[in-house]
């Protein structure tokens, strides 16, 4: 179980790592209004699809 957790650890240490890397460049194309309007459909579409889906299988299961 601690060999589990501290692997566990690792992977997390390294993803944060990895991720801060990547995101110290910026991207010229970067359209900061496009992309808050896709993924604010993206969640509107999202939320009720997943809440449907959510209370099927809580009804039928």
């Amino acid at each position: 179980m601690t060999l589990m957790i501290s692997l566990a650890v690792v992977v997390c240490i390294i993803a944060l790592v990895i991720t801060l890397i990547l995101t110290q460049s910026v991207d010229p194309d970067y359209d900061k209004n496009k992309n808050i309007t896709k993924l604010s459909v993206i969640y509107i579409a999202l939320i009720p699809l997943l809440s449907i889906i959510i209370a099927l299988v809580w009804i039928y299961l």
